[in-house]
């Protein structure tokens, strides 16, 4: 902790000041006693003087030590002048001509809630010496169209340290290429799980090539190469990407009793390498959230090329107490554990063995688990232990737990669970398991688990005895599932996931993109897993509705679109005027298309469940009711209608506030 400055002598404030003074001359002016009339005039021109001075004494107060920084030149832009703009907070902005380069001896410590606004032009450096901000006192800095590189410290946080109860907000600005032992761009700390911790809040930016050089230590612990994130904090990042950033655990975050939400983001190519034992995540790493009952929540993100030398190639996740990890509409493509080979994507572990595991609407595909330390590969996609898990509309495609080291065909360390080594209460619904692999058996799953609606086919495990391709385990049977393919020969349970089912082939085509924010495998026309599900999730993977009687795995054959609601329903005769009007679903794309009495109107995709369309005055200046519906011109499909209403008159109507004593 960074020793904080010792309180400012005690004197009155300037608003204090001005009271004091017009006390005097009120009691002044009363031992005088002029005529009332008069006396009450010269009071008032007196105290509308005073309230001036007091508007332009509070003004120059808020103004003071924002600024910018330069006077048009390259030169004019300093290190001391970005130091006096600094001084007691505001905003700062740059006058440098243009693209300029900042480089800081030391660092600047923030008291004072602060912005800086680089422009797009400035880039503060550290020269590989110092670290760039300190963050105390509670305050807020924001940072926004800026680059920070080069930070260093031989504490935490390379570019930016953030004391407990401060906030931290970075908008579409870059951190690269920082240094320190734990958090090699931002460190932001707290007390403990439950402790208030800080705040980071990261919009539209990058971190790229930041290291964290803490040593592991066994059993876990330490890392972050971009953020690490402790104790009670909370970090919210959206359209961000993380990129070859490394450190011994959460090559990108690290995550210790603390929470995470991250949405539209990318992470790539980012290592951790542990030599330790014990630990992983070569993207983000998570021990414990906040108050140990907290949420990491993960949606609409990519994850592509990280490794880890432990567990889990992309996420390491040991939730601790209750706290819960959410995957929702996400890739993992290509992510590696290798070393201990647990976990080619997920590795999730729950301490009390009630820390769940949420997966919906998600891809995992060729991600590889390889053992190298002589244990066993296993669980290619995911590895999972002690976890209530569930999985839902989700695929499984060429993953691969396999051993690289050349080992005897009969000997059981080449490698179990292609896609998942699953848990005890592992459930999956809906999902598409195919073209997995494992170094032994169990191509798609190694261990337990109750599954319905689900397609397990064309998974390989290769053991000289060609047994338990698909599955080590019989699987419990929650209805509607298809196998592929069947054995003829020897006992039934040793190579099928549910026994007694006949095997059929469910038709398939290719991995790609069908639609929707994550590749699937699409069901070919009259294949049997049409309309042969039931009680189905209201969508498949894309986003696009279940028609009738569902279709068994994640994807479903010619879903359609879907309108739950339109935003608003009706308008008035007495302010006729253009609407914005939003549609709530399912199965939208970028070509999808709202229709007003079956004519296009002008549409912005919002997600695969919202677009929005701008109805013009026109549409609405006639009694009645009308036809919305949204059209996809790349599918040739069109939802049902929902009914807007142009109405007479229609009043907005405000109601009281009741507040009880």
């Amino acid at each position: 902790m960074q020793n904080k400055r010792p309180p400012r002598e005690e004197r009155p404030s300037q608003r204090e000041q001005i009271t004091m003074k017009l006390r005097i001359k009120s009691k002044a002016r009363t031992e005088q006693t002029p005529p009332a009339n008069k006396q009450l005039s010269g009071e008032v021109g007196i105290l509308l003087v005073l309230l001036i001075i007091l508007v332009l004494l509070l003004a120059a107060k808020t103004a003071e030590g924002a600024g910018t920084v330069g006077s048009g030149t390259p030169a004019s832009c300093t290190e001391a002048a970005l130091a006096a703009a600094l001084a007691g907070g505001g905003s700062v902005s740059f006058n440098c001509g243009g693209s300029h380069t900042i480089t800081l001896t030391s660092e600047k410590t923030i008291t004072n809630n602060t912005t800086i606004d680089g422009g797009g032009q400035i880039s503060l450096s550290g020269g590989n010496s110092t670290r760039l901000f300190n963050l105390q006192n509670g305050a807020t800095l924001t940072l926004q169209n800026i680059t920070l590189q080069n930070g260093f410290s031989s504490d935490d946080g390379g570019a930016i340290y953030v004391e407990r109860l401060s906030t931290l907000t970075l908008t579409n600005s870059a951190i690269n290429s920082s240094t320190a032992a734990n958090g090699g761009a931002i460190a932001l700390n707290g007390w403990g799980s439950s402790d208030p911790g800080g705040t980071l809040i990261v919009t539209d930016s990058s971190f790229n090539g930041n290291t964290s050089t803490a040593a592991a230590i066994p059993g876990g612990g330490n890392g972050g190469g971009a953020l690490y994130i402790t104790g009670g904090s909370t970090a919210t990042v959206s359209g961000s990407s993380f990129s070859n950033n490394s450190s011994v655990n959460g090559g990108g975050i690290h995550i210790l009793g603390a929470n995470l939400t991250v949405t539209d983001s990318t992470f790539t190519g980012n290592v951790a390498n542990n030599s330790a034992g014990g630990g992983g995540g070569g993207a983000i790493y998570v021990d414990g959230t906040k108050n140990f009952n907290g949420t990491i929540d993960i949606a609409t993100s990519t994850f592509t090329n990280n490794q880890s030398n432990q567990l889990g190639g992309a996420i390491f996740s040991f939730p601790e107490g209750t706290g819960s990890t959410l995957i929702d509409q996400s890739l993992f493509d290509g992510n590696s554990a290798t070393g201990s080979g647990q976990g080619g994507a997920i590795y999730h572990q729950s301490a009390t063995s009630n820390g769940p595991l949420n997966i919906s609407n998600s891809t995992f595909m060729n991600n590889n688990a390889h053992a190298t330390d002589g244990t066993a590969s296993s669980g290619g996609a995911l590895w999972l232990l002690d976890a209530p898990v569930t999985i839902t509309s989700s695929t499984f495609a060429g993953n691969d737990a396999t051993t690289p080291i050349p080992l005897a065909a009969d000997d059981w360390r080449r490698g179990f669970g292609g896609a998942i080594r699953t848990s005890d209460d592992t459930t999956i619904v809906n999902s598409t398991l195919v073209n997995n692999t494992a170094g032994f058996v169990g191509g798609a799953i190694a261990g337990p688990a109750t599954v319905r609606n689900t397609i397990i086919a064309n998974n390989d495990g290769d053991n000289p005895w060609d047994i338990q391709e698909n599955c080590t385990d019989e699987l419990t049977n929650g209805g509607n599932n298809i196998q592929f393919p069947q054995k003829t020969t020897g006992n039934w349970n040793d190579y099928e996931c549910f026994a007694g089912q006949t095997a059929v082939n469910p038709q398939l085509g290719s991995i790609g993109d069908y639609g929707g924010p994550t590749p699937t495998v699409p069901l070919l026309a009259s294949g049997p897993a049409i309309d042969a599900g039931s009680n189905c999730p209201a969508t498949d993977q894309r986003g696009f509705a279940r028609n009738g009687v569902c279709d068994i795995g994640a994807y479903e054959f010619g879903g359609s679109l879907l309108i739950n609601s339109i935003t608003p329903p009706w308008s008035g005769l007495n302010n006729v005027q253009d609407v914005l009007l939003t549609v709530q679903g399912a199965g939208f794309t970028p070509s999808s298309v709202v229709r007003w009495e079956g004519a296009d109107r002008t549409t912005t995709y919002v997600s695969p469940f919202i677009v929005t369309a701008v109805l013009p005055a026109s549409d609405l200046n006639t009694l009645g009711s009308y036809s919305v519906t949204v059209y996809d011109t790349d599918r040739s499909l069109e939802s049902d209608s929902a009914t807007f209403t142009v109405v007479s008159e229609l009043y907005e109507t405000f109601l009281p506030v009741v507040i009880r004593p």
